[in-house]
């Protein structure tokens, strides 16, 4: 009994104190300051990976008016329940939609535009138009939207269209190309240039992985990125932070500032490369490793981007770009000067601008990103401007309406190039900057056109142009008749003016012509080789005309590069951007007949997140052979990717 007692006190005793030697539980800030401590000398990039930074592709289907016979009855369909439901909720335009839609003189068209990364409410897109398969309707020329409609649409079991993302206005402009060359589709599809207003912002954030998700290491993250960048916005006062945590401890929402919307994978790359927590003994080592890497030219724009993410607050990062500016190797000259320029050091600022000026006046390849960060950077520089202004003589077209759309952006009331709005039509610049004399047209970003040396530029033999059906421009005797047939009153009206060439362009626009009339009418007479200039030398020969001549597309390539802290390794070229562009349309993905659901089993209005993640999911579809860099949600993807060299030449 005796020893039954005892080991019934000898096991009391044990549990005893094993509950006493049980550990209290830890503070719970206590824990987030440790996981904060464990990354220590870790980058952003190794703790969270960008997200929302592909294009997205936004469509609508809306009525095109103005057709004057050219348009189409369409029989009924899916489009005509669309355009039909748009126009009734209209309370003035209800009782007249049928009819509308039945006119000859309108035609139901599909409206495609493409959102980029960043985008914020307010900023413009081009819009293509094209119309229906086999439709009736035969031309799009002096046609108009209003009111036009963009919204992103899902095609699953049946079509569902989600938030309004864009409001579409203008008239549409057909591809001077294709007109020239006669081709079939030259008359079913133009486009509205900058005809797009966004409705909705289109933000980027970093997407925080699963492993590492509390929040002391978000709080972290936001306070080193805010630390490194801040921006301005319009209407408040001061700087503003960037970065901000968002869904407990998943997200960080990222602001772009105004330097870097033109290049959002380089703002995306420098903040990856934001350095999580170190000491100031590990950050004056890799900045030590950082300054020589960037002198040898391979690892040149690696180690860019990485000082770049320091910041310009730290001397050893200015003394490094600074010795890369002095650098005999191009590339490391280059890279230095893209970095010195996001600084925007007041020491740096004249050699910077002439070091980009330089390339792109000599340097085809390098062209396009020196003119882009020209444009964006620098912007209270005064030697930045007139290295800009010394372009606009260039002999290369490119590097002339280059420099014009980098002084643009900087100032669009620079002396050099002001231009004038003709009747809310379109932006016209007559410069006389020497150098040739030529004739620019833009068909993207917004409607404008340039005469290079306008005082230099006119028409010259039998002229008999018609800018579309109602309007010709032809010369009789010593004058040109600039003649418009039928107009709102019913009487034709005409201006008679001398054979410059801006004269006649002024003439179209008094008598109401519009942008695609102005387009066409120089098209058509470039190619009848109507458009002279006198030379400089007095000589006389063709104008040269241009279309869209801002040195290609940016950021069209990326190379990938896995180690941060050393060499940086190249491999081959990605094809990324834009990627949503290419995808099929999404009306394509379905058979009419399933295309609405019953009402009562219509899905709801989907969220822009649902959006997004089957968006990026959906690249994985395209047969593209080029490989496609991993997705946000790839989790063997911690790769950083920075642009490669702006190849801007190759088209997409």
């Amino acid at each position: 009994m005796r020893g039954f007692t005892t080991t019934i006190l000898f096991i009391l005793a044990a549990v005893t104190l094993l509950g006493c030697s049980k550990e209290a539980p830890q503070d719970l800030f206590e824990q987030q300051q440790r996981k904060v401590l464990l990354n220590r000398g870790r980058l952003i990039q190794d703790l969270a990976r960008p997200a929302n930074v592909h294009a997205a592709k936004i469509e609508g289907v809306t009525l095109v008016r103005g057709l004057n016979g050219n348009g189409a009855d369409e029989p009924p369909s899916t489009y005509q329940q669309l355009v039909l439901q748009d126009l009734q909720r209209d309370t003035e335009k209800k009782r007249t939609a049928k009819s509308q839609i039945a006119s000859l003189d309108t035609a139901i068209v599909m409206l495609e535009a493409i959102v980029p990364p960043g985008a914020r409410k307010g900023d413009r897109l081009d819009v293509s138009v094209k119309l229906l398969p086999n439709t009736e309707a035969s031309s799009l020329q002096n046609g108009y939207i209003e009111d036009g409609e963009l919204y992103q649409y899902l095609a699953v079991d049946t079509i569902r269209r989600g938030y309004q993302l864009g409001k579409v206005d203008g008239f549409v402009t057909l591809d001077p190309d294709l007109v020239e060359k006669n081709s079939p589709i030259a008359y079913k599809q133009g486009k509205i240039i900058g005809g797009a207003v966004v409705t909705r912002s289109r933000p980027i954030w970093l997407e925080i992985k699963e492993d590492e998700r509390t929040a002391g290491v978000a709080q972290r993250i936001e306070d080193v990125i805010n630390k490194r960048f801040s921006y301005t916005r319009a209407g408040y006062a001061g700087k503003k932070k960037v970065a901000q945590a968002k869904a407990g401890a998943a997200r960080i929402n990222l602001e772009v500032p105004e330097e870097y919307r033109d290049n959002i994978i380089r703002y995306v790359n420098v903040v990856c490369a934001i350095s999580f927590f170190e000491s100031t003994d590990e950050l004056n080592e890799r900045i030590d490793r950082l300054a020589e890497q960037l002198l040898v030219p391979e690892n040149s724009e690696f180690a860019s981007i990485q000082l770049e993410a320091i910041g310009s607050n730290n001397a050893k990062v200015v003394d490094a770009i600074e010795r890369g500016l002095n650098s005999p190797n191009d590339m490391v000259r280059f890279n230095s000067a893209i970095t010195s320029a996001y600084f925007n050091l007041r020491q740096d600022r004249q050699q910077t601008a002439r070091i980009l000026a330089e390339f792109a006046r000599t340097n085809s390849t390098l062209r396009p990103a020196s003119l882009a960060i020209l444009s964006y950077c620098m912007k209270t520089s005064f030697d930045v401007d007139a290295e800009l202004r010394k372009l606009l003589s260039d002999p290369n077209i490119e590097t002339r309406y280059g420099a014009f759309y980098a002084l643009r952006t900087r100032n669009p009331s620079d002396y050099m190039i002001q231009g004038e709005n003709m009747a809310n039509q379109f932006a016209y610049h007559c410069l006389n900057c020497g150098g040739a004399p030529y004739v620019h047209i833009s068909q993207s970003r917004r409607p404008e056109i340039i005469l290079f040396n306008a005082d230099q530029i006119f028409l010259q033999g039998d002229i008999e142009v018609e800018a579309n059906p109602r309007m010709t421009i032809r010369s009789e005797d010593d004058e040109i008749i600039v003649k418009r047939y039928e107009a709102s009153d019913g009487v034709d009206e005409q201006r008679s003016v001398g054979f410059k060439l801006d004269d006649v362009v002024r003439a179209i626009v008094e008598i109401g012509g519009t942008y695609p009339d102005v387009v066409s009418f120089l098209t058509k007479a470039k190619s009848q080789k109507l458009i002279r200039a006198v030379n400089e030398d007095g000589t006389s020969g063709e104008c040269p005309l241009a279309i869209d001549a801002l040195p290609g597309n940016r950021a069209s390539h990326f190379k990938k590069v896995r180690d941060i802290e050393a060499i940086a390794e190249r491999e081959e070229a990605r094809a990324k951007a834009e990627a949503a562009a290419k995808k099929p349309s999404v009306w394509s993905k379905m058979s009419p007949s399933n295309w609405f659901a019953k009402k009562e089993d219509a899905p709801g209005e989907f969220s822009l997140d649902e959006f997004d993640q089957l968006n990026s999911a959906d690249d994985s579809d395209d047969q593209s052979n080029e490989p496609a860099i991993p997705s946000d949600s790839d989790p063997n993807s911690d790769a950083l990717y920075l642009p490669d060299e702006f190849d801007l030449n190759e088209e997409e």
